[in-house]
């Protein structure tokens, strides 16, 4: 490939040549081929387009609310005419994820390569979530360091700097690429509630100790810290990051000044409507829904399958509120779970069970979930981190009421367009209030209905008019020395030397040299205070001396 680019030699592609040619040859051929094909041919940005490379630790098959907006802001920015870069997650082929799109329907990826739209593909690997959850294979870094280098984007934005924070100790982009001479204006976009969501994944039980959680919550904010805007979603996202500080010299400075509230995600108006009514009759999801009792009362939730959407407590909260109601109004509840994740075999396990209470639909493709809401009758979430919650979204969307958590809520208000809990006992006594007043259900139906058919927006063109706006901004200003100033005494010394990751046979070889310099250097202070030769003389005098003892 270096070879192959020497022959048509601009300053790019020897650059690229270059960066290629340190590269681990055995990894992402595929790849590799791609940043040849996109440097000899790649879309070159019209007057007042912007290169954006956008990195993310989620995309198909994974369906949930911050896959499904990545690839429309990407979708979108392309058709704007602006070249961008997608950093995408490549799942294993044994990937639970990869088998559950396929049983589903949704057998490829939907969004395919065009004139300006390209790919960088970085793996994924490990068990997390049951294997639901994969982080990035750290190996990959140097590829990803190094094609996004090669590219050159007048933007950098980064979903969840965090989740890469915790998986790899590193963010994708801020080596190789900020140390050019003109590096891009960089943008973080904050989608969850990171340290929240894994503090319930039991794989992460060591966090739950005070000094790891101050440690890694310090992580975060110098994650955040090295970007010039940070973008959440709503005001529950900005109250969260604002108590953060990090380092700048000697003081600490608010993470908040760079934060900013961008209405970056949204359900279209036309969610609910668009699958045809003969299509969604034909699905098993819906036709298992249709056969259930008349009369009886259809709860549904729709999402991942895991702890950190505490799908387990919602288990428990629905047979608690089923329990109470027992042998009152109304004549039949049951609760519908479509999605997949690590909680899986529970929730079969638990339909099993209960099987008239709890009913297991599997996972359905996104554009046919509206299809599942419409035949129900309550939507039901245990769900306490939310940076946006696009499933509640699409439940109002279909006139749903809502029965929730208060906390990170943003969308449901209590006793207009559902009902809110503090814990699982709450919810728990908010289900059977629903399930057993049909009057408080209706007038809950109406109230959602006309929230729902409020409040649609283009959250894609917000976004790149968001971009836009902070990179003009942010270029005018001039000076950006102060945010590389960012540090900690713990995770900048670790970043500073997890960046032999992107040079492993260079690293090898400058420690190896370092140590034999160390070595020839100190070692007639070894000679001087250990004499090798005299100790073995005097332990082989007392040998004689002991064998003539024995004599």
């Amino acid at each position: 490939g270096a070879a192959f680019l020497a022959a048509t030699p601009s300053a790019l592609q020897r650059r690229a040549a270059a960066i290629i040619a340190m590269r681990h040859r055995s990894a992402f051929r595929l790849t590799l081929t791609w940043l040849l094909a996109s440097m000899l041919h790649g879309p070159h940005a019209d007057a007042g387009k912007v290169r954006i490379a956008y990195v993310t630790n989620a995309w198909w098959p994974k369906v949930d609310g911050a896959a499904i907006t990545v690839m429309g802001h990407a979708r979108y920015f392309a058709s704007e005419g602006h070249p961008v870069l997608v950093v995408r997650p490549v799942y294993p082929s044994d990937s639970p994820l990869l088998a559950r799109a396929v049983a589903a329907g949704m057998s490829k990826d939907t969004l395919q390569p065009t004139r300006f739209l390209e790919f960088l593909d970085y793996r994924v690997t490990g068990l997390r979530g049951g294997g639901f959850e994969p982080a990035m294979d750290a190996r990959d870094l140097a590829l990803v360091e190094g094609g996004l280098a090669a590219w050159r984007p007048d933007v950098l934005l980064v979903m969840d700097p965090d989740m890469f924070v915790l998986d790899t100790f590193r963010i994708p982009g801020f080596n190789l690429l900020m140390r050019q001479d003109d590096p891009p204006v960089t943008i973080a976009s904050f989608t969850s509630f990171c340290l929240e969501a894994v503090l319930k994944m039991p794989e992460y039980w060591w966090l739950h100790f005070r000094p790891m959680y101050q440690l890694f919550l310090q992580g975060i904010a110098l994650a955040y810290g090295h970007f010039d805007h940070v973008f959440v979603n709503g005001p529950l996202s900005l109250e969260y990051l604002r108590p953060l500080q990090v380092l700048r010299g000697f003081e600490w400075h608010p993470l908040a000044k760079t934060v900013s509230v961008v209405a970056s995600r949204g359900v279209p108006a036309d969610f609910c409507d668009a699958p045809a009514a003969d299509a969604c009759a034909r699905l098993p999801a819906v036709q298992t829904m249709r056969a259930r009792p008349k009369r009886s009362v259809a709860c549904v939730y729709v999402g991942r399958l895991s702890y950190d959407k505490s799908v387990d407590e919602l288990l428990l909260a629905f047979e608690e509120a089923t329990r109470q109601l027992h042998g009152r109004p109304p004549r039949g509840a049951a609760l519908y779970i479509v999605g997949s994740g690590e909680l899986e075999e529970e929730v079969r396990r638990q339909a099993a069970r209960l099987p008239e209470q709890i009913v297991y639909l599997g996972q359905v493709a996104h554009e046919q979930v509206s299809c599942v809401l419409r035949e129900a009758d309550i939507y039901v979430s245990a769900a306490p981190n939310e940076t946006y919650g696009r499933s509640l979204v699409e439940a109002l969307r279909c006139a749903l009421p809502i029965v929730t958590m208060e906390s990170c809520n943003m969308h449901v208000l209590h006793g207009s367009n559902g009902l809110l809990a503090a814990d699982r006992q709450q919810l728990a006594r908010q289900l059977q209030r629903i399930l057993g007043d049909e009057k408080l259900r209706a007038d809950l139906e109406r109230r959602a209905a006309k929230y729902g058919a409020e409040g649609a927006f283009h959250p894609e063109a917000r976004m790149l008019q968001a971009i836009l706006e902070a990179r003009n901004r942010t270029l005018a200003e001039g000076n950006r020395q102060w945010r590389r100033a960012v540090w900690h005494p713990f995770w900048s010394l670790w970043l500073w030397l997890s960046v032999a990751l992107d040079h492993p046979s260079l690293s090898m070889a400058t420690i190896l040299a370092v140590s034999a310099l160390a070595m020839r250097a100190l070692w007639p202070t070894v000679m001087q205070r250990w004499p090798i030769r005299d100790r073995v003389r005097t332990a082989e005098e007392r040998v004689r001396t002991a064998e003539d003892k024995d004599e």
